[in-house]
């Protein structure tokens, strides 16, 4: 937000026109190109030997500068240990900068070294300027990138930048973690007294250091003279005066940060990034009252259903309301006109792959191209529900790679992508029309990201983003073994929910032929028969695929035959690895897997071992495991059901969560052993 501040300080001295502030910058803690013999020779870090490079020194410095009205600069400072090839990455820098119309951040003073010691010696690799660029990432977002030079195992890379800022809301956040090791973040921000900003802190690591004090900065200004019209005006001299402001001054230092690594079921490595935000709440000039300007939902809302990009579109309908009118004519009902209108948008317009909650242009014009972006295409589907009566409105969605929003206060860049919200009989349903292989009420997995928020000025509230389906998946087999231990026989898998949903999806994109010879291959020591697809447009249908199974046996009859009951379908390793997991596990969906498998023995054996019957719970009903041999004539049938009941599972449960599938893996390597009979 760009406030307008060219006269803020009338009250203490004459800001009519020039303005220039005498303030210093950061004092760091590491000079810039002054580099120890230590950091040369570094081969490891001492606190994470496998890293592949680690942040030496990350120091920024955010304070406040007046030039025809306030200004924020940012100061960075970093240096780099490249300790690994597959570290040279942290040689990629990039710089976000915003823009909005035709004000824009500036990043200047950005210089550059690589050292590397050769031969004893320590040379230096400067940063051409030639070699940084501009791209632009989104609407209002820019980023300056370069590649640092002639780095190599062993180099440090060294860099710094200023941007300078008129955007006073978006004061700049410092993010302490990386994914590589800190070995020293520190971040000092000064903030004069006209401002009151929210910190915002997120992650588990501790400050080492965390200060504020209070102080005071003297800001110098100037002002040329002007000519004042009319009676009793004429010429004004020039001037300058020292304005003396009250400040607060933050200090934060995070030492020996871990690495940010990826681990199994999360949304976004940033949700759990130790880092500190900042929320412009309010300004103070003096002479003047209190400026809010962290809106509340009410006036957000209101805002956001005004605005030509977004809430003012549904009330343009005249496009399509012939095929409203048709649809409403047909059915009477409205969950068969929602499911109507549902699909018909589902089926003619493509997702283009663009997020955003605001749209590029009008309704109508994606409406003719049959494309649009997820906003346009909510958006539409909200507008048409509507014009058939039905009550519906958008929602804000951040979706899993964008990080969860936070629920304090309306931060509209916090959301990324929109959904549409029906209430029918009682019941809320979320809506998604961007691809067309989404049941009813079925959200993509990318929108499973926590609350979404309803843009309904009658009913403004946050709405579970939550799974109305799991990831399901039944395996029946029915197969035969013989005296040499080769199986043969046949499978049935039925697979609904998320797991239908994923193999409709690849089976659209490969095309089934494709699909079914890839599925046919041989794994590992079994071959598997050509698939047999059915169901596969029958949305809220189970997706059933059929095939032939067979595993050859020893050349000759056996005395005794091993068999894994598996098929080759049990959990052969546990996905949760760490000792201790800080994160919560997010697994978006419930999981349900059942496998059911008939063994029909060859004449003459016995079944001589078998695995023991088990049955292990999770804690708070958060899931559970059986597992069932039993024995009926010379048919043994194994049963295996893995139920995961919530779609997420906080860090306190990691443990046992662990030892759940430690015990799964382990059960599903057990065997059966056949043993032959001695003939009488």
């Amino acid at each position: 937000m760009k406030l307008q501040t060219s006269t803020i300080l009338a009250g203490l001295a004459m800001f009519f026109l020039i303005g220039t502030v005498s303030v210093s910058g950061q004092t760091y803690p590491v000079k810039f190109g002054k580099i120890d013999d230590s950091e040369l020779t570094m081969r490891n870090y001492e606190q994470d030997t496998s890293a592949a490079a680690v942040v030496l020194s990350d120091v920024g410095y955010s304070y406040f500068t007046y030039n025809k009205g306030f200004r924020v600069i940012f100061e960075r400072h970093t240096r780099i240990k490249v300790l690994k090839k597959s570290g040279y990455n942290a040689a990629n820098v990039e710089i976000p900068f915003y823009q909005k119309g035709t004000n824009k951040e500036q990043v200047y003073s950005i210089k550059g070294f690589t050292y590397n010691l050769e031969g004893g010696k320590v040379t230096k690799d400067k940063l051409d300027s030639k070699a940084v660029f501009s791209e632009q990432t989104s609407e209002n977002w820019h980023m300056k990138k370069f590649m640092m030079p002639n780095v190599k195992e062993g180099s440090i890379i060294e860099y710094s930048y200023t941007i300078s800022s008129d955007f006073l809301y978006n004061l700049r956040e410092w993010e302490f973690q990386s994914t590589i090791p800190v070995a020293h973040s520190e971040y000092k921000v000064r903030i004069p007294e006209y401002y009151d900003y929210k910190l915002l802190q997120q992650g588990y690591l501790n400050f080492n250091e965390a200060n504020r004090e209070r102080g005071k900065e003297n800001f110098t200004v100037t002002w040329s003279s002007e000519i004042v019209p009319g009676i009793g005006g004429g010429r004004t001299s020039g001037g300058s005066s020292v304005v003396e402001a009250e400040n607060t001054t933050y200090h934060w230092v995070v030492k020996n940060a871990p690495a940010l690594r990826p681990e199994s079921y999360i949304t976004t490595l940033r949700d759990y990034q130790s880092k500190i935000e900042f929320e412009l709440q309010s300004v103070k000039y003096p002479g003047q009252t209190v400026q809010m300007m962290t809106g509340n939902w009410d006036q957000v809302t209101k805002e956001m259903l005004d605005s030509d990009r977004f809430g003012a579109q549904l009330n343009r309908k005249g496009f399509f309301k012939n095929d409203i009118a048709a649809i409403t004519a047909k059915y009477t009902k409205p969950e068969e006109q929602m499911a109507t209108i549902y699909d018909m948008v589902k089926s003619t317009m493509k997702w283009n792959g663009k997020y955003g909650i605001y749209i590029s242009g009008p309704l109508r014009k994606a409406y003719e191209n049959r494309t649009g972006s997820a906003a346009e295409i909510n958006l539409m589907l909200v507008a048409m529900l509507q014009e058939a009566g039905i009550d519906a409105a958008p929602v804000l969605v951040s979706t899993r790679e964008h990080g969860r929003p936070p629920q304090e206060a309306p931060m509209l860049n916090k959301f990324n992508y929109v959904i549409a919200h029906v209430a029918i009989d009682g019941k809320d349903l979320l809506l998604d029309a961007t691809d067309p292989l989404l049941q009813t009420g079925m959200l993509p997995v990318r929108s499973l990201n926590g609350q979404g928020r309803l843009i309904k000025q009658t009913d403004q509230r946050w709405v579970a983003l939550q799974p109305i389906m799991s990831n399901m998946k039944l395996y029946n087999g029915i197969m035969t073994i013989d005296q040499s231990g080769g199986i043969n026989g046949n499978i049935t898998e039925s697979r609904a929910g998320y797991n239908a949903f994923t193999l409709r999806k690849t089976l659209l994109d490969e095309g089934e032929e494709s699909y079914a010879e890839k599925f046919s291959k041989e794994v590992g020591n079994y071959s598997v028969g050509k698939p047999v697809f059915n169901n596969v447009n029958i949305l809220d249908k189970s997706l059933d695929i059929n095939y032939s199974l067979t595993a050859s046996g020893n050349s000759q009859p056996a005395n005794v035959i091993y068999v894994n009951p598996m098929l080759g379908q049990g959990e052969k390793e546990n996905p949760f690895k760490l000792e201790t997991r800080l994160y919560p596990v997010d697994i978006a969906a419930p999981i349900d897997q059942t496998y059911i498998c008939r063994f029909e023995l060859p004449e003459g054996y016995v079944l001589e071992e078998a695995p023991q019957n088990a049955m292990i719970s999770l804690p708070e009903n958060g899931g559970r495991f059986m597992y069932v041999v039993q024995q009926e004539g010379s048919t043994v049938q194994v049963m295996s059901k893995i139920i995961m009941a919530k779609p997420v599972y906080y860090a306190q449960e990691y443990p046992y969560l662990k030892e759940f599938y430690t015990q799964i893996v382990a059960k599903h390597a057990e065997q059966i052993v056949l043993k032959k009979v001695a003939n009488n």
